[in-house]
């Protein structure tokens, strides 16, 4: 996701290229990515308020892995004050999350009948093709939640992602910026972009500007805070970077959250310092409280090439690999270290699949 350790999202100047390579498997990558930083509750006193929510709760949903949790949506389009809606509003819930898209479906289309001119139906039926990966589908119903509630800040903020999905970025920017204006209190949207500034447009400062105010408005946005040192990172100034990635590890700490990107943007500048070990320390911190992220356990293998532990760079590369096997960088430095350690047959393997996978996601 990031230029210094992780392929780019969506959100970025060059994923026009990489989509024109895009099988399915890659399109559903390319989304997690558009969307992996969502985490969104309603409170049911505004019906108005969205924010940042660490960590899940039981009557959340989520798609993905939990990238996307969401909790409150008859609060946000005004009917918690209705037994049947919020009935069906948390049976929603529960059913995505245990996999039962059927009954979610059900329950959904029964809130469109029984309440045709709110959104809320729609918002679930799209919510529930995302699940899907029916994009567009999701896109429509997302469409649909807003004509029929179109000022409720939950409708406009799953539309602005949607659009983000498919890559309509001018689209995705109107509905950022309505939330900005009529619900100015909220970070997220200040947050999304920051992130559109930032990487799809290379406007660092800019992109800063955004994550600031978000900061402003929720302190404890550890995603921003990381994205706002990760801005200072691209600039060279190494002791803001650092500043902010500690203060971030220490918000993510107090939260209880499994974000390790500040951990791995900390080992990044003990490299650029030349502390190995303590770039290898951080890495290990990041892979100890996210062993999914394949950037963490690349960036270890780099660095145990750099240290010349050529076993234990093989082990970290290939858990790489097996977590994201899209990333021709991993198979490229694996075929490295196989021809150092003199493994001819397993070079070869690496380098098919590192042509393999550049030509289907890299760049013409």
């Amino acid at each position: 996701m990031f230029r210094a350790s992780q392929k780019p999202s969506p959100l970025t100047s060059r994923t026009d290229r990489l989509m024109k390579h895009c099988n399915d498997f890659a399109i559903r990558r390319c989304v997690v990515g558009a969307i992996l930083l969502l985490s969104v509750t309603v409170q049911s006193t505004s019906a108005q308020t969205i924010s940042p929510m660490p960590v899940p709760t039981r009557s959340e949903a989520s798609f993905w892995g939990g990238e996307i949790k969401v909790k409150g949506a008859c609060s946000a389009f005004g009917l918690d004050s209705d037994p049947s809606a919020v009935s069906a509003c948390g049976g929603i819930s529960m059913s995505l999350s245990r996999g039962k898209l059927d009954e979610a479906r059900r329950l959904a289309e029964k809130l469109v009948r029984q309440f045709p001119e709110n959104g809320v139906g729609h918002y679930w039926l799209g919510i529930s093709q995302l699940k899907e990966e029916k994009f567009i589908s999701a896109l429509r119903h997302f469409q649909a939640a807003v004509d029929r509630s179109p000022t409720v800040p939950l409708a406009h903020l799953i539309l602005g992602i949607g659009y983000a999905i498919i890559r309509q970025f001018e689209l995705f920017k109107t509905e950022m910026l309505w939330l900005t204006e009529h619900a100015p209190h909220e970070s997220l949207a200040y947050f999304y972009l920051g992130q559109y500034y930032s990487k799809d447009l290379d406007q660092v400062d800019q992109g800063a500007v955004y994550f600031q105010r978000a900061l402003q408005l929720n302190p404890n946005d550890i995603r921003s805070r990381y994205l706002l040192g990760y801005g200072f990172e691209l600039k060279g100034e190494l002791e803001k970077t650092r500043e902010t990635y500690e203060m971030a590890v220490s918000a993510g700490g107090s939260q209880g959250a499994t974000y390790s990107q500040p951990l791995q943007g900390l080992a990044r500048i003990y490299l650029q310092e030349g502390d190995e070990a303590k770039a290898i320390e951080y890495t290990q911190r990041a892979i100890q409280l996210d062993p999914r992220l394949a950037s963490n356990h690349l960036l270890l293998g780099k660095l145990f090439i750099k240290t010349g532990e050529l076993q234990k760079a093989l082990s970290s590369l290939k858990t790489a690999t097996d977590l994201d096997p899209t990333d021709a960088t991993s198979y490229y430095l694996l075929l490295g270290a196989y021809l150092k350690l003199k493994m001819p047959e397993e070079a070869k393997w690496a380098q098919a699949r590192f042509e393999e996978v550049k030509k289907a996601y890299g760049e013409e």
